[in-house]
């Protein structure tokens, strides 16, 4: 079920357990779509299908002042469903900020996170409110394989075509007469801030970047560290094995082939996409980048941690600061500290991860200091 930090057991919370719960280190599979949870965060991508992938709608309604669906053309000519946010009389010549929300693991779309078990957590619209309320235009899209921005089923994915995705979203902002062409930034979540930095080294349009609940390790240590912090670090070496074969250029094996403790880690025919994410080297990718950058953390995020955020920091160089949220989670939610809490990082043989959202019925709202200090270093750096 979902808490304040995280999802946590049935039992962990003091309430009984459904029937059939959750098996070990659950893969999701729903609407096309296949997502590994883990300790914090939800590692997936939909191969294919309509809609969202799991979870509710979001609302139809946007605080921002003005919104157009509009759409852009992403990697291999896909077609990506996007949001414009636009300030109030916001028109040609303005020379506006703007930057391009980009949304991390899991099924994510334009608005919001869809966590198993609860409703939509809509950072990314909740993102875009606040800047575009202090008179920034924003852009935020679906993901390829969710929403507006579907794949036809068996197509192929790569972390390459995130970044190019990511690219094109910038060129579109670029392209608006609103838009002053050198004042364009990137706020990057989850796996949409490996795309920053990547996007950040090459594209010389990025001002700065905001980089939300990020990992600074490669995700093999992220991954192997859960395990051993959730009691289960007997299958470590399974999962280094694994990702060490898939890193040698090996393709990856059928899933009935693979260790039960590490199946749902590895998306079915999906090898480069699995390979990409697990070669990335998040400290070498931030080296590259030299523009103004914010590294935020929840402090009771329960997959990322302040040694992450450290090492992003150090990377980055003197032109990056850091942000921690004492009372937030993964997705700078607060929530009721009486609704209970999980540890450091849950057990993943009972728990899935990622956004600390308390569900439609909760009582979790973002962490406006943040909010505010996220809105803060964008006007001063695309000023």
């Amino acid at each position: 079920m979902q808490t304040p930090v995280g999802f946590k057991c049935e039992t962990c919370t003091g309430r009984t357990a459904a029937k059939g719960g959750g098996s070990r280190r659950r893969v999701l599979l729903a609407g096309g779509g296949l997502a590994v949870v883990l300790g914090g965060l939800v590692v997936s991508q939909v191969i294919g299908g309509e809609g969202r992938t799991t979870g509710g709608s979001a609302p139809a309604v946007s605080p921002v002042s003005a919104e157009r669906n509009v759409q852009f053309e992403g990697a291999d000519g896909l077609t990506i469903g996007a949001t414009l946010g636009l300030p109030a009389d916001a028109a040609a010549g303005d020379d506006l900020a703007a930057v391009v929300v980009l949304p991390g693991f899991g099924p994510t779309d334009r608005d919001a996170l869809y966590p198993p078990s609860t409703g939509p957590d809509p950072l990314y619209r909740d993102l875009s409110a606040a800047l575009v309320d202090s008179g920034t235009v924003t852009l935020r899209y679906d993901k390829r394989g969710t929403g507006q921005s579907a794949l036809a089923p068996g197509d192929q994915l790569t972390f390459d075509d995130l970044v190019t995705d990511a690219a094109a979203a910038v060129a579109f902002l670029s392209e608006r007469a609103e838009v002053g062409s050198q004042r364009i930034a990137v706020v990057g979540h989850e796996e949409g801030g490996l795309v920053a930095l990547q996007l950040a080294a090459s594209d010389p349009r990025v001002a700065s970047i905001v980089l939300v609940s990020v990992p600074g390790r490669p995700l093999v240590e992220v991954v192997a560290d859960d395990f051993r912090n959730s009691g289960h670090g007997e299958d470590v070496d399974d999962l280094e094995s694994v990702v060490a074969s898939l890193l040698a250029g090996e393709d990856l094996p059928e899933p009935d082939a693979l260790p039960a403790s590490v199946r749902g880690f590895f998306p079915v025919g999906q090898g480069d996409y699995a390979r990409g994410l697990f070669s990335i080297d998040p400290v070498a990718l931030a080296r590259r980048v030299d523009v103004p950058a914010l590294v935020v953390r929840g402090e009771r995020a329960t997959g990322i941690s302040a040694v992450d955020a450290e090492a992003l920091v150090g990377a980055l160089g003197d032109d990056a600061q850091a942000l921690a949220a004492p009372d937030a989670g993964h997705t700078l939610m607060v929530t009721d500290p009486t609704e209970g809490a999980a540890p450091a990082r849950p057990d993943a043989s009972e728990h899935g991860g990622s956004s600390e959202h308390a569900g439609p019925s909760g009582s979790g709202h973002r962490d406006d200091d943040a909010l505010t200090r996220i809105r803060d270093f964008l006007a001063s750096t695309l000023s």
